[in-house]
This record gives structure tokens, C-alpha cells and sequence, in this order.
């Protein structure tokens, strides 16, 4: 494998002014023959309630007698219910709400209505009746909803501009508009990027002009830090907030990886590319000049841990520091160091030699995925077994780190950056180069375990890509949550020995009556703004079934729970789910084997 260049650290910015400075100057340059003041304006553009709001005060200081509406050109239906219907229906809820949503040709069908995202959330809370139907649209000039509540019609528009990704596919993103309607009745509008369209496009094209080396990897680190006026806005639902600096930092994070797929000529969501890490850091901030710069430079070995009291394990809220995983593995007999990461980061295996086949338990391949890593540390402690156990509570050291380092600035959101290693693959997926992190597992499935519980992980709120058709583009199944479900991969012939396993987990799961109701809440709402059912309900988990030819495992769980990023009671509930399928995969073992 060549050597990753050395990047000097500063390797390219871009600058320019925000969206109500585009507003601004827009009105000023207008055509003279709409007149001195406008009678009606309406402006869509991408930033938060507070600036709306002065921008609207600025509008009507200009014209007092001009009507002036400021909305979110970012999920236009739900910011609108949040901002002008939500704190009503508080009060008097409605009986009944019908939504149509637009079909644009070559989209998902249902983008429009997994954007009207979580409006059937907020309505189940306050016991309406909600229903929704599609409608065929000619283009994106003729996109946008109707919201009928009681009978009453609200019409809301969804600016749309066409774009292409930087693999080179058609789509549809959000952009920026300014409607007005003249004193003499003429209506005009003008369609116009907003600062999220113009820092992309502006990297993009400093992306492709670069001379990057041929083969991978391309860099060591690849910084990407942002500072825009992104509305980042709490909309009173589970964990949503409408966060275009969280949309923004995933479109530079996922928008790069698959620009280097392509270059390689891997197919876009391969897992194999090495093409370095990639961090993006954006920071939403409420200024009239906006900034994105690039930054390379090597990758850094690891620097040693500060000693930090190991915290209880039973109470803890949160995702743990690098450091307190560190020290408890420490305090657990028989955890030896199996492997190193990139950066040397050491893998620890926690070994209970026993009966064979036994079990292998790992967790954090995908490091933004977190109560599984508590889970399996806890397991490594509490579970006894005779059968051959070995638990990796944590495989990607690397990523972990830079999770925390995301962490720390914003807390809530769900980090992809940190889910790869620091080379940039999936260490699951690894089979070339030298195997760095992905030795202890490889390891452990030497002593052929007969059963693999791999713990994971996935948003615990809405996935947007609003750049790239707003689907996340390889991960259409993960855009909204849907409770905690399991993934079944088995060898050809051993179906009836995974639905045996399933229904015995899913028995244990569906003790936990708190679970039960948090998995039903999620799927009522993943349901009404969804018609795809990957899934089939077991006692109320979704379990998914697939046969493999050739899995790492003869029977492997992976388990799924909304966990990124989210603190307290679901935190606690995620760790007791995912300890409960360690302990009843093991009884279930015990029994077979």
C-alpha cells in the first residue's frame, strides 16, 4: 500500500455571505418594473427561527406595509406545523389531518412524505387521526403539499432546484426563494442557492480539480471545518431537531467517500476503500460572512490516555470516554490486548475459556454506535457461561476517539464520520493489507464461535442527505427510527436454527415492557410516513432475515438500536436491550451446543 501524502495544513477555503444578505441584495436589484414596494413577499431560505424572525423585521422596516412571511426552505412542511400550527394544536388538538404530498418522476415515491417527517409523530401524541396520499407532480416547480386540518386547506410550498451529486446523478435539493407580489397584483419569484448549496458545490468543485493520487490513500486526515448561519432548531418531538449543520457535516462526510468510490471504481457504499479519514466539524453560528475550509494532514498516532475513575457501568447515561472503556476493561480478568488500531490504539478481548463452539460478542465496529460497547463490557463482567464466550467491546478505537471529539461539540448528533477506521473502511469488510484493529476479531473467529453477537447501533433521528435527493443515498432503510430490531445472517440450509434463536431473544426482549413500548411508538410513526417494511414483527421486535453463503459465523445477530447519538433513559434503555440479547443468546447456546 503506498504511503498517504503529507499534506500542509491549510489546503483550500471558501467564503461568502449568508442567506439574508442574498435576500437583501437580491430585493435591492429586483427589476424596476415590480415597483418601489412590494404588496405581499414570502422568503425560504436555510436559516434557524431567530434569524427569520430579523430578517422578517428588517423586510417590514423596509416596507411597512408589505406582508412579510420568512420560512425554512429545509423541510418546509415540518418547520411551518412547528412554527405556526403546533403551538395551537397544544391547546386544541385537531380531530383529523390529510396530507398530500408531490411525486416528482425519477424520485423516491415517498421523499415528500418522509420529509413531512415526524407531523404523524406529533399528531399520534395529541391523538388525531392522520392520513396521507400522493400526488404526481410535472416538475419541481409544481412541488408541494396540502395540509388539510378539519377541513381547513393549508397550501405550503417546497422550493426545489435540480442538482447533481458528485458522482455525476440527477436530483432535486432544497434551495432558497423569494416570491413577491407587486402593488398592481403581478406575482414574481426567484429561486436562488442558499449557503449550504454554494459551500457544497464550492468544495465539490475544488474536490475534482485536485490531482489526487491514484490509488488510495489519498490523505492521512482530511479536515473539513464549516462556520455557517444553519438553522439548528428543537421542533418539540423525541429527538429531532432540524439541524442543517448535522445535514451539512453528513454531505461533506459521505459526499467525499463516495467521490473517492468512484474515483477507485468501487461501487458507491463500498466498505473496502481506504481512502483516509475524513472529519468534518461544522459549526453553526450566527454570522453575515460564512466560511468552509480544507485542512490535510498526516495521520497522528494515538497519545496515551489520561487515568480516569472507572464510572458505574449500571447507571451510565452516555456514551463512556476512550478512557473510561479503558478502565474498566482494565479491572476485568482475562481482557488482554489482541490487536492495535492505525494509530496504535490498543484492541482488547475479554476470553472466559469453556465449552466449544461458544460465543463471540463484539461491539463498536461502528464507533458513533455506543450502547452496545457498555453492553458488551458489561456482559465480559456479569455473564457466566461454561461455553468458550470472548467479548471485544470495542473494535474501532480509532473511531471512538474521533466520536468523542465530535461529541464534545455537539452532542446530540449522530456522527458518521467516527463509524469507519481512521483508514476510512469498515473493518468488517477488511481482507487485504494488514489487518491493524480487525486481528482480534479475526482471532476470535479462528475458535469458530458458533454464534456471533455483534452489537450495533443506527440513528435515533431523522438521516437527511438534503443535498443529495435528502435519502440517504446506500441507507434508505435507516432515514427514520423504527425501535430496536435484529438482523438474522445465516448459512445456507440453518433457517429453522435463526428463527429458533429469534424467537428465544425476542421472548427475552419482550419481558422488558418499556421496550415493547418504545419499538411500538417508532414503528406507528416509521409507518405512516413509510410503506417499506424491511422487517417482520416477532413479539414486537423487527427481525430481519438473511442467508449468506459465506458468513464470518455459522449464525450471527446483529442487533440494532437507536443510539446516535442519545443521553439518559434511552441511553439506559439501549444498554438493557442489548445486554439482554447477550444473556438470552447465551442461554439459548448453552442449550444447543
Amino acid at each position: 500500500m503506498p504511503s498517504p501524502p503529507r499534506w500542509p495544513g491549510h489546503l483550500w477555503h471558501w467564503h461568502g455571505p449568508s442567506d439574508t444578505a442574498t435576500v437583501l441584495d437580491l430585493l435591492v436589484g429586483r427589476p424596476a418594473h415590480l415597483g418601489p414596494a412590494p404588496a405581499a413577499l414570502r422568503v425560504w431560505v436555510t436559516e434557524g427561527p431567530a434569524r427569520r424572525a430579523a430578517l422578517r423585521r428588517q423586510l417590514r422596516e423596509r416596507w411597512p406595509a408589505c406582508e412579510v412571511w420568512v420560512g425554512s426552505a429545509y423541510k418546509p412542511l415540518a418547520a411551518q406545523v412547528a412554527q405556526a400550527l403546533l403551538p395551537d394544536w397544544r391547546t386544541r388538538p385537531p380531530r383529523r389531518v390529510h396530507l398530500t404530498y408531490p411525486v416528482l418522476a425519477g424520485e423516491d415515491p415517498e421523499r415528500f412524505l418522509l420529509e413531512s417527517y415526524p407531523l404523524a409523530g406529533w399528531l399520534r401524541d395529541l391523538g388525531a387521526a392522520f392520513t396521507a396520499e400522493a400526488r404526481a407532480c410535472g416538475g419541481g416547480a409544481d412541488a408541494g403539499y396540502t395540509l388539510e386540518v378539519d377541513g381547513e386547506r393549508f397550501p405550503v410550498s417546497v422550493p426545489l432546484r435540480r442538482a447533481h451529486t458528485l458522482t455525476g446523478g440527477a436530483v432535486w435539493r432544497a434551495t432558497g426563494r423569494i416570491w413577491l407580489r407587486t402593488a398592481g397584483g403581478e406575482d414574481w419569484h426567484h429561486d436562488f442557492e442558499t449557503v449550504p448549496e454554494r459551500a457544497w458545490d464550492a468544495y465539490a468543485a475544488w474536490l475534482r480539480a485536485q490531482p489526487w493520487p491514484r490509488e488510495a490513500p489519498y490523505f492521512g486526515a482530511l479536515h473539513l471545518r464549516a462556520r455557517l448561519p444553519l438553522m439548528q432548531e428543537r421542533i418539540g418531538y423525541a429527538h429531532e431537531v432540524l439541524d442543517l449543520g448535522e445535514a451539512f457535516a453528513e454531505e461533506l462526510y459521505f459526499g467525499t467517500l463516495e467521490f473517492f468510490q468512484a474515483r477507485a471504481g468501487e461501487p458507491e457504499g463500498s466498505r473496502t476503500l481506504q481512502p483516509g479519514q475524513i472529519v468534518p466539524l461544522v459549526e453553526c453560528v450566527d454570522a453575515d460572512t460564512v466560511r468552509l475550509e480544507v485542512g490535510g494532514r498526516p495521520l497522528a498516532p494515538a497519545l496515551p490516555l489520561p487515568p480516569v475513575a472507572a464510572p458505574d457501568l449500571t447507571a451510565l447515561d452516555r456514551p463512556p470516554t476512550l478512557a473510561e472503556v479503558a478502565g474498566v476493561l482494565a479491572t476485568l480478568p482475562g481482557a488482554e490486548v489482541r490487536a492495535r488500531s492505525v494509530q496504535g490504539r490498543p484492541v482488547s478481548v475479554v476470553r472466559r475459556a469453556g465449552r466449544v463452539p461458544g460465543v463471540l460478542v463484539t461491539a463498536g465496529q461502528h464507533a458513533n454506535e455506543a450502547t452496545g460497547v457498555v453492553a458488551a463490557v458489561r456482559a465480559a463482567r456479569e455473564v457466566a457461561t461454561p461455553l468458550d464466550l470472548s467479548v471485544i467491546p470495542l473494535e474501532n478505537p480509532d473511531g471512538y476517539a474521533l466520536f468523542g471529539t465530535l461529541c464534545a461539540q455537539e452532542p446530540g448528533q449522530m456522527h458518521h464520520a467516527a463509524r469507519y477506521t481512521a483508514l476510512g473502511d469498515d473493518l468488517e469488510y477488511r481482507r487485504s493489507g494488514p489487518p491493524h484493529e480487525r486481528a482480534a476479531r479475526a482471532e476470535a473467529l479462528a475458535r469458530r464461535p458458533a454464534l456471533h453477537l455483534n452489537l450495533h447501533g443506527y440513528p435515533s433521528h431523522e438521516w437527511t442527505r438534503p443535498l443529495s435527493g435528502y435519502v440517504p443515498r446506500g441507507f434508505a432503510a435507516w432515514t427514520l427510527p423504527k425501535g430496536f430490531l435484529l438482523i438474522f445472517r445465516y448459512q445456507p440450509g440453518t433457517e429453522g436454527q435463526a428463527r429458533d434463536l429469534a424467537q428465544a431473544l425476542c421472548a427475552a426482549l419482550g419481558e422488558d415492557s418499556e421496550l415493547l413500548a418504545f419499538n411500538a411508538r417508532q414503528l406507528a410513526v416509521f409507518g405512516a410516513h413509510s410503506s417499506a417494511r424491511p422487517y417482520e414483527l416477532l413479539g414486537g421486535v423487527p427481525c430481519v432475515f438473511s442467508e449468506r453463503p459465506d458468513p464470518e459465523s455459522p449464525l450471527t445477530v446483529i442487533t440494532e438500536f437507536p443510539d446516535e447519538t442519545v443521553r439518559g433513559p434511552d441511553f439506559l434503555l439501549g444498554v438493557r436491550a442489548q445486554l439482554r440479547v447477550i444473556e438470552a443468546g447465551v442461554r439459548w447456546a448453552e442449550g444447543k451446543i
